[in-house]
Formats: C-alpha cells, sequence, structure tokens
C-alpha cells in the first residue's frame, strides 16, 4: 500500500479538516461508527459545516461513510496517515517522506523521510490490517485485553511498543536504529544503509556474522528485551559487515513467562537460516544451548 493518495490528500487539507479527523478518531474510541453530532461536538463546528467538511473528507478517501445501521462516519487508513504526518511535521522530525516505500512487509511499510535539518530518516508505518485483526488480537502480546480495539488503534500499539524498545536498546548499544519519534502509528528512526539478511548478502565470513547476531541478542537480554519474532528478514547487514536488528513490535520482557520458549525460537530461526543459505557446518541445537548457558540458561 503506496502512500502516495495520503500525500496528495494531505496537501489539500486545512486546519479545520485535521479537526474533522481528530474528531472521528476521538470518536472512534467509544463508538463503532461516529455520527456527525459527536463529531461537530469534539471539533467544536456546527453539525451544518462538519457535514460540509466531512464529505470533502470521504472524497478524499480520509474517511468513509458507512449507513447502517445508523449514518456514521470512519477514519480509513489514508486519514490515519495525515494526521500522524500532521503531528510529526507540526513537531518538527518530519519536513517530507518518499511516497514510494523502501519495503514492505505484511504488517508495515517503510519510507524514506527527512529532517527540517535535512537528515535522512526511515519512517516505518504500521498496518495491522483488518483481516488479521482477530487473529493478532489473539497472539500479540502488546494487544492485551483491551476493549474497543480498532484495526487503527492496534496499529498503534504496535508502533509504540515498537518505538518503547528501540529507545531501550540503542540506550544499551544495541545494534538497532536510533529512535527518533513516533506518532500513532508511524515511527521515524535513523536510516541504515545496509542489505536484509534474507537477500543473501556476500558474507565474508558468514560464522562470524552469526556470532555478531547472537552477541547483539545477549545485549538485548541484558536490556531485558527479547525480540520474539527474529529472522532474517529483520537483520540488515552493512557495508562494513556491522548488523542491525529491526522490527521489535513483537517484543517480550526478559521475564515474562514465555521467554525461554521466544528467546530459544529467535536463535534457532537464525542459525537454520545460516545452515540453509550459508551451509555452515554447525549443530543448531547445540549452538543455541551453548548461546542460552553462556547467558544463563531460562525456563
Amino acid at each position: 500500500m503506496s502512500i502516495r493518495l495520503a500525500i496528495e490528500a494531505f496537501k489539500q487539507l486545512e486546519n479545520s479538516d485535521f479537526r474533522i479527523l481528530q474528531a472521528v478518531e476521538r470518536g472512534m474510541i467509544t463508538h463503532q461508527y461516529v455520527e456527525i453530532r459527536i463529531i461537530a461536538k469534539y471539533s467544536g463546528f456546527d453539525e451544518e459545516y462538519t457535514l460540509k467538511r466531512l464529505k470533502r473528507l470521504n472524497s478524499l478517501g480520509l474517511v468513509q461513510r458507512i449507513k447502517r445501521p445508523y449514518i456514521g462516519y470512519i477514519l480509513t487508513s489514508r486519514g490515519y496517515d495525515c494526521l500522524a504526518f500532521n503531528a510529526l511535521i507540526k513537531r518538527q522530525t518530519l519536513k517530507a517522506i518518499t511516497a514510494t516505500p523502501l519495503g514492505e512487509g505484511k504488517e508495515s511499510e517503510v519510507y524514506m523521510g527527512l529532517t527540517p535539518g535535512e537528515r535522512v530518516v526511515a519512517v516505518k508505518i504500521h498496518r495491522v490490517g483488518r483481516t488479521s485483526f482477530r487473529h493478532t488480537k489473539k497472539v500479540r502480546v502488546y494487544v492485551g485485553d483491551k476493549r474497543h480495539l480498532s484495526w487503527l488503534y492496534q496499529s498503534r500499539l504496535a508502533a509504540k511498543q515498537e518505538y518503547e524498545a528501540l529507545r531501550i536498546l540503542y540506550r544499551h548499544k544495541v545494534a538497532v536504529p536510533e529512535p527518533i519519534d513516533w506518532n500513532r502509528h508511524v515511527v521515524v528512526t535513523g536510516f541504515v544503509e545496509g542489505i536484509e539478511l534474507f537477500k543473501l548478502p556476500e558474507l565474508t565470513e558468514p560464522l562470524e556474522i552469526l556470532k555478531k547476531i547472537f552477541e547483539e541478542v545477549k545485549k538485548a537480554y541484558h536490556a531485558s528485551i527479547i525480540h520474539g519474532d527474529l529472522s532474517e528478514y529483520n537483520i540488515m547487514v552493512t557495508p562494513d559487515e556491522k548488523i542491525v536488528i529491526f522490527d521489535w513490535p513483537q517484543w517480550i520482557s526478559a521475564s515474562h513467562p514465555s521467554a525461554y520458549y521466544y528467546l530459544k525460537r529467535d536463535l534457532t530461526n537464525v542459525v537454520e537460516f545460516f545452515r540453509r543459505k550459508y551451509l555452515l557446518k554447525i549443530d543448531t541445537d547445540r549452538f543455541v544451548e551453548e548461546f542460552l548457558n553462556s547467558i544463563g540458561k531460562l525456563g
């Protein structure tokens, strides 16, 4: 999903439009579909003016009009994008973002952005889609038992969770992107140049890279964080063969009851990848167990 249409719509918005969008967002906390009277109340505009602006926002694809069981409105992902971009621009975090993604996953997209100081940054947009909502609500630790949980709000929780992990990890000098800011479902980090491991970059010493990854996992563990979904898809190798680990929304604490299971699964996934793709002749179980023993085995 490209954000090109969101960017084009964003350029046409006025302050009153953002107030309307924020009112719809607020109404969605307690209503499945937000009636015009509620949107008008939260925005501070009269109902006639509110309806006029809603029709325009609907034509731009930022809200959706629902006719049953009553007439109401909800934010679209495009409208949520615009609210997040507006907040980050006002906070002087961003001034521009590319319309073409650098990378796309099942539940996120990453774009290149620019700060007012001309720094190149990575802009990650979480998309915990409606189609996977029921499943992810069951399995994701960060969802918990929140009620009135919309798919937009779940994306926001994923972004918040990831930003929290990055702040802790970066402070403990773990090899992760530098956390800069976040708003709603968007996380802004330092830009890292490199190649994802699944693209099979040419490695001088694959075993040494594997050991580097394990060392970063150990440092994260000592910061009480376990990735929870580590694989070749969220490990990057830089041109000078350093590694960077990204995608942390599913992290769990090292004190979590299932910590041992997730940590061992993370490590096993990585070792098995190196065995298959880089033909390392190592015993996975033994390699993982020796590492777990070196940090103090859990469970």
